[in-house]
């Protein structure tokens, strides 16, 4: 049995998304915005202040927002969802885990409120200032992205918006939720429970600056230019390589390969076969073979 997609988007969604991205000091060198947009962020906020969030994240670790979010009956704005939330009753902040299997920490109400907190904090120094476009481009992208839906093609809609991540159905597996993100290119990112999941996709909802290429077409070029990264394309030609297989062929570390993955798949350069169970990759060719007119458009532009 298929699962069906639903594209879902809110302001607070990419709220959380980019605080999470903003935290997360292991994947600053893979982001799109780069260390100098972390440096800037860092500079609104007194240093006690980011250590206190620091803490929060840490306390909150894989602890999903989401399913809180798409149950949201109301406004979804930064403080229309943190209002709702922040009145839940503790055996209604149970009673959503549980529709969606989560599992649920026995310090669920302190996680709320530290959340809480973080995110309001987050919201007064910084994404309340963010350029309004970006709001306005991923309502726009969900509004598309939606629309490509027609009853039969969940499955291909999911690939697509995800550059390649290939999800197979499983017994349990009922729902999927598609969320663009803006702050977190170019990673896909997933929240994974038996009957639904998460999945929050990269979206250039932005134009580059005038005669700039386009960040999909950098994303290919760079991740083309890397001798290690050839090689794993060579590996995966034809055939579904494991990441321990792949560690095994390239004979680098775990992180080096994880980080040239990780590469890969924003360029939309490889498959990523999931089950739930198990996760296998395989070579993406339509990305290869939309390179040269890509690159053929951009330089005839000028």
């Amino acid at each position: 049995m298929n699962y069906k997609v639903e594209v879902d988007f809110a302001p607070i969604y990419e709220c959380v998304s980019s605080l999470t991205v903003f935290m997360s000091k292991q994947n600053h060198n893979a982001l799109d915005a780069g260390k100098l947009w972390v440096r800037e962020v860092q500079d609104r906020f007194a240093p006690a202040k980011l250590q206190q969030m620091r803490e929060t994240m840490k306390l909150v670790g894989d602890f999903s927002l989401a399913p809180y979010i798409w149950s949201c009956p109301g406004e979804r704005s930064v403080s229309g969802f943190l209002d709702w939330l922040e009145d839940l009753t503790t055996g209604q902040l149970y009673d959503i885990a549980a529709n969606v299997k989560l599992s649920v920490p026995s310090n669920l109400p302190e996680l709320r409120s530290r959340t809480s907190e973080a995110l309001r904090e987050w919201d007064a120094h910084y994404f309340s200032q963010i350029d309004s476009a970006i709001i306005e481009g991923l309502a726009l992208e969900a509004e598309t992205r939606r629309s490509s839906l027609n009853g039969t093609n969940d499955l291909e809609v999911y690939e697509e918006a995800t550059e390649g991540m290939r999800l197979y159905p499983t017994p349990l597996l009922k729902q999927v939720i598609l969320i663009p993100q803006y702050h977190a290119r170019p990673f896909v990112t997933s929240a994974m429970f038996d009957e639904v999941i998460f999945t929050s996709y990269s979206a250039d909802i932005l134009p580059p600056a005038t005669g700039r290429p386009e960040h999909r077409l950098l994303r290919l070029t760079r991740a083309l230019s890397d001798e290690t990264r050839l090689y794993i394309l060579r590996l995966l030609a034809g055939k579904q390589l494991t990441f321990t297989e792949i560690v095994s062929e390239v004979k680098l570390s775990k992180s080096t390969v994880h980080y040239h993955l990780i590469s890969l798949r924003a360029a939309g350069l490889v498959i990523v076969h999931y089950n739930q169970k198990t996760t296998s990759y395989s070579l993406r060719l339509e990305a290869l073979n939309k390179l040269s007119e890509q690159i053929s458009a951009y330089i005839e532009e000028g």
